[in-house]
């Protein structure tokens, strides 16, 4: 038996591999936001996300350590690198597709009680300021997006608002494909934007009407979109709200309208709702979404907004389950490689590389108007960590039975040794 030994290893081809696969997952994966984010099932799309990430990278790795077997050895390149092909897609895609998909799951989960809400009242500023914050009529589709996703059971009215407010239609309940084909119509129909705003009216208005109706109370949930700022009383505005337990979820849509975006905010603590300060109008429809799922609408990937926003919980939770993300993209290289040393080494740099890249989408995500941005540094924080995590396990470099088979049997069942040269082994004690 020879002395083993240990030596740190660290591979710099793996490490521009990596970072280079850490940009490629980035791209595909903001690709896949762009494309499939409102539209996917959150769960379906973290699933994705995090297994073509580790796909990329963990391939990345695979091909410089083929390339130039630093880590492993000549031995692993010639005898074992066919096994690391055969695992590449189980260790990566696969195992990640499930945990994230896992993780997103147990994170868009609602802990505390759901409120059941019946009736939509949906009050879009028309004012002539939304010529310029909203040129593409984002809060338009967004109605329109609200009354595709309401069933039978669910009443929506809609009004617009300058310095007049006009119902465009009453509470109607959608109860077939042709009664929402003919409220989306009409939202298609409104006029161009035009006036000043009145945001006291809109809201005395639509109460008025709900009190007519007999629709107020806790079934009843109003959205209001707005760009500006009016004076409003809104102890006395309000007040019908409150003693209702109707809320009333504003959405501003020009950051630089500071004392409107206060009294959004106001009017939502004040009726107990949420105020989303979206900044973009593309992002009506997300804060819509999110209203529609009580708040149950938010990806490991993304900003939260609504009554979420602020939440330690959640902060908490998206840290631990990027730092089990990492460990795990770390326990997939050292499958990859078949080496319980490395495999330690990438688990541990992994949990690492998580902790830091789930820090940065936390504290970074919140309130971002380029949130691709954190998302692209946590991406290659990931990546560039976990090649460096090599470092951490000091690997046998010679020594007694370090390969992956340390011997064979005969017909009889007595093992007999195999002796293997320097180069011929792998510099680390493998799983099998």
């Amino acid at each position: 038996m020879g002395n083993t030994v240990k030596q740190r290893k660290w591979h710099g081809m793996l490490t521009l591999f990596s970072l280079v696969g850490g940009v490629l997952g980035f791209i595909v994966g903001e690709i896949m936001l762009n494309q499939w984010g409102g539209t996917m099932h959150n769960t379906l799309l973290m699933g994705l996300y995090y297994g073509q990430f580790a796909l990329i990278v963990g391939l990345s790795c695979l091909l410089s350590e083929v390339i130039s077997p630093e880590l492993n050895g000549n031995g692993w390149k010639f005898r074992y690198a066919s096994d690391g092909w055969k695992l590449l897609i189980p260790s990566t895609l696969i195992l990640l597709f499930v945990a994230g998909a896992l993780f997103q799951f147990l994170y868009s989960v609602q802990y505390a009680k759901k409120e059941v809400v019946q009736d939509y009242i949906v009050i879009l500023d028309k004012s002539e300021s939304m010529r310029e914050s909203d040129p593409g009529k984002q809060s338009i589709k967004a109605a329109q997006s609200l009354i595709e996703k309401l069933d039978d059971t669910n009443r929506v009215a809609l009004y617009t608002f300058n310095e007049e407010t006009q119902l465009i239609f009453p509470l109607t309940r959608t109860a077939d494909a042709s009664t929402k084909s003919e409220l989306v119509h009409k939202l298609s129909a409104m006029e161009e934007p035009i006036g000043k705003t009145d945001i006291g009216k809109a809201l005395t208005t639509a109460m008025d009407d709900l009190k007519k109706d007999g629709a107020a109370g806790h079934s009843v949930a109003v959205i209001l979109i707005s760009d500006g700022y009016s004076e409003v009383n809104t102890s006395q505005v309000l007040s019908p709200y409150v003693h209702d337990h109707v809320r009333v979820h504003t959405v501003g849509i020009d950051d630089t309208q500071k004392e409107g975006n206060k009294l959004l905010q106001r009017i939502a603590q004040e009726t107990g709702a949420d105020f989303y300060d979206v900044k973009r109008a593309d992002r009506i429809t997300d804060a819509f979404n999110i209203i529609y799922d009580n708040g149950n609408h938010r990806h490991l990937m993304n900003e939260r907004l609504g009554s979420t926003a602020d939440s330690v919980f959640y902060g908490v939770l998206r840290v631990v389950f990027i730092l089990i993300l990492g460990m795990l993209l770390g326990l997939s290289l050292g499958i990859i490689f078949d080496n319980r040393y490395l495999a330690k080494s990438f688990g541990i740099g992994g949990a690492i590389a998580g902790l830091l890249a789930g820090l940065v989408l936390e504290t970074g995500l919140q309130g971002a108007s380029f949130p691709m941005i954190y998302r692209g540094l946590a991406d290659i924080i990931l990546a560039f960590v976990l090649s460096l995590s090599t470092l951490i396990v000091a690997v046998p470099e010679r020594g007694s039975n370090t390969g992956l088979r340390t011997g064979w049997k005969d017909r009889g069942g007595q093992e007999k040794s195999v002796a293997r040269s320097r180069d011929d082994r792998p510099s680390g004690r493998r799983f099998r």
